[in-house]
């Protein structure tokens, strides 16, 4: 199985989000193909993405563009709640394990700007890697380097006869 966890750079590409959509076609492309291998592939949606995701949405200069942009946004989400979408949801709030490991590198993050978001993202990855079983490959689909170096091939255990 090959695991995708989508970063927000990549999600605004899919919606379309005006200003952050300049590698639109080469987004909706790569969704396409792993859609077409669903049975080995999946996307997974996490908590930051979906919060940086709508920040960027609200600060849309264009306040009709703004609205119906919200409206498509929401659409996708309930269409993730409902299970219609092409990924799954993963992530409640952080815990507070989780806040003091992403506090623990986050000043040195913040001066190689990189988010707190990006790090929440990161940390999720992390515990989906250690909490599901069986996963062959798993990365960050980002178009951001600093996360698009989250990319890992897992030795999976061998199976008895």
């Amino acid at each position: 199985m090959i695991v995708h966890f989508l970063d927000t750079s990549v999600f605004c590409n899919i919606l379309n989000i005006d200003g952050r959509n300049e590698r639109s076609e080469e987004a909706m492309a790569e969704l396409q193909r792993i859609c077409a291998d669903k049975d080995r592939e999946i996307i997974v949606l996490p908590f930051a993405t979906v919060i940086e995701t709508g920040n960027h949405i609200a600060h849309i200069s264009d306040g009709n563009l703004r609205y119906k942009t919200a409206q498509k946004f929401c659409e996708a989400m309930n269409k993730t709640v409902s299970g219609e979408a092409p990924w799954t949801y993963y992530g409640s709030q952080l815990t507070e394990e989780d806040l003091m490991k992403i506090c623990a590198g986050f000043p040195e993050a913040a001066q190689n700007k990189v988010g707190f978001g990006d790090l929440s993202i990161i940390r999720a990855y992390e515990k989906y890697k250690d909490e599901i079983p069986g996963i062959g490959e798993i990365r960050i689909w980002s178009y951001d380097k600093h996360l698009a170096a989250y990319h890992e091939r897992m030795e999976l255990p061998e199976r008895r006869r």
